[in-house]
């Protein structure tokens, strides 16, 4: 077209030149002219060749690139922008391909081994005629909450890839134009526009500037009794971890060796004392050494003396009871040293035949503590030295609180420490903050009939994951740990002395005396 055109205005200047002054008129001249106004015309669309050159002389690499993308749709595409004046090297035809692509993927039925659980659906029937290829799950419920919480119109965004993991599923979605940390500040709208759960966000889940988010097919359990879910039994086999609760894909466990210092917290009726009693239990079936601090004058664990472990009902028994296992840190730090076995208690133990044992100090209610008291100062400076040191040499710290706050858990060093976080329900956004660094606790959590949910962080599950944790009442805990004695009775913080015999013993006795 753009050769005819030249032709014809070649033609119609040489015939005014004629008329003009006589120019000749003969095909010599016009067919000159005609060459020189296909070139002008080229050069101003921004060709630098002739379309026929261009087409003969396009490097090598980039037709290699056309070639094997070339499916139907995806040939075409590719096809009209190498001819567009807007790509001009080979980096542009590549990140134009790979958005194409992207595309094309999701219009194909892609399967993947069942061994790996991962399948990516078919278009449904119900999306027949021109929607088949648009079609993916809940399409109006994240058109929606890309409408109104990313200002994304329909078109204007890319069909998810979607995959079925069998208990959830994941939409990949490729949006350039978001960033990662708006998906993840939108968490709770997501789930809130879905009315479902998201287990997890994922970055770069299927190539550089995609987000997968995972999505839980189901909600989680309205109840899970503790003795259905964890055999105390079986508890006795694990050696570094306990199980903390149950998120949609199954059991979540907290890892004490890696993760050594923990955070229990949630506002009333949250299920705060269950969360803790659930883990206290497989800490003492693990013959672990837990140390109470009970500052509400016994009331939660004062019977724990009565099968021989250490509680501490006071803040001068408290100040006494961390002192003692700073002086433990310290002893045992210099026996690793000594051994060269620095920083591993358990080869330390292997070694030497030894038996120390990992000593976990819970706190109930940490916030009692941490009010204005005497040995405040002193108490909190051995606890942030326990929280600093004690990962490597088996002493632990196990807080519960509340509501969490600025003053009961101090600077941000000292939180940091406290890797472990099983996060209930808050009753304030500043609570939330403190406990998680965000606000998920106050607003992703229901406002009722919350009880029992927890966001957990520093477990084998994704970051910030939702879970149920195992019910059990304080009746059942009191029976269960009464009848397991401490196999480690009269041990003395700073000396390692045991004062009574270490074999582990379960515990004949009526327990209708007790309640």
């Amino acid at each position: 077209m753009w050769l005819l055109g030249s032709a014809v205005g070649a033609s119609f200047t040489i015939i005014i030149l004629h008329w003009i002054s006589w120019f000749p008129f003969d095909w010599l001249p016009i067919s000159l002219l005609t060459v020189a106004f296909f070139f002008i015309v080229c050069t101003f669309k921004g060709y630098k060749l002739f379309p026929i050159i261009r087409a003969f002389t396009a490097e090598h690499e980039a037709s290699e690139h056309l070639f094997y993308a070339s499916l139907a749709d995806l040939h075409k595409q590719a096809k009209a922008l190498l001819f567009s004046k807007r790509i001009k090297n080979l980096s542009q035809i590549q990140t134009a391909i790979h958005s194409v692509g992207f595309q094309q993927r999701q219009a194909e039925s892609i399967y993947f081994d069942k061994s790996n659980e991962l399948v990516v659906n078919e278009p449904k029937s119900a999306a027949a005629g021109n929607n088949a290829s648009t079609y993916y799950p809940m399409k109006k419920a994240w058109e929606r909450f890309f409408n109104e919480v990313f200002r994304l119109k329909e078109g204007t965004y890319d069909v998810p890839l979607h995959r079925d993991l069998g208990t959830t599923e994941i939409y990949v979605w490729d949006i350039p134009s978001i960033a990662f940390s708006r998906w993840e500040e939108n968490l709770t709208r997501i789930e809130a526009y879905l009315k479902k759960v998201v287990f997890s966000i994922y970055r770069d889940f299927d190539g550089i500037g995609t987000v997968g988010v995972e999505i839980a097919k189901q909600p989680l359990p309205k109840e899970i009794i503790f003795q259905h879910m964890i055999d105390l039994h079986a508890a006795t086999q694990a050696s570094e971890s306990v199980i903390v609760g149950v998120n949609c894909k199954g059991t979540v466990a907290w890892n004490y060796r890696k993760i050594p210092h923990g955070l229990v917290a949630g506002t009333t009726g949250a299920g705060k004392s269950t969360a803790l009693y659930s883990i206290i239990l497989q800490l003492q079936r693990q013959a672990h050494l837990p140390v109470f601090i009970d500052l509400k004058g016994g009331v939660s664990f004062g019977f724990v003396e009565d099968v021989g472990y250490p509680v501490a009902t006071t803040k001068e028994a408290a100040l006494q009871l961390v002192k003692g296992a700073v002086q433990e840190v310290e002893r045992r730090e210099k026996l690793l040293k000594e051994w060269g076995v620095s920083p591993d208690i358990t080869v330390y133990n292997e070694m030497t035949g030894s038996n120390l044992p990992e000593i976990f100090i819970v706190f109930d209610e940490f916030a009692q503590f941490t009010d204005k008291w005497q040995g405040l100062d002193e108490g909190m400076a051995c606890i942030k030295t326990i929280a600093a040191k004690g990962r490597s040499n088996g002493v632990h710290l196990l807080i519960a609180t509340q509501r969490p706050s600025q003053e009961s858990l101090g600077s941000t060093d000292f939180r940091s420490n406290i890797s472990f976080r099983c996060i209930g329900r808050m009753d304030s956004q500043a609570s939330s903050q403190i406990a998680l660094g965000n606000s998920a606790a106050f607003e992703r959590l229901p406002s009722t009939d919350y009880s029992g949910l927890f966001i957990v962080r520093g477990t084998d599950a994704p970051m910030d994951s939702l879970l149920k944790v195992p019910y059990v009442n304080d009746i059942d805990f009191r029976r269960l740990f009464l009848g397991y004695r401490n196999p480690h009775e009269g041990y003395a913080f700073g000396s390692g002395i045991h004062l009574n015999k270490s074999d582990q013993q379960e515990v004949g006795r009526n327990y209708n005396d007790i309640f």
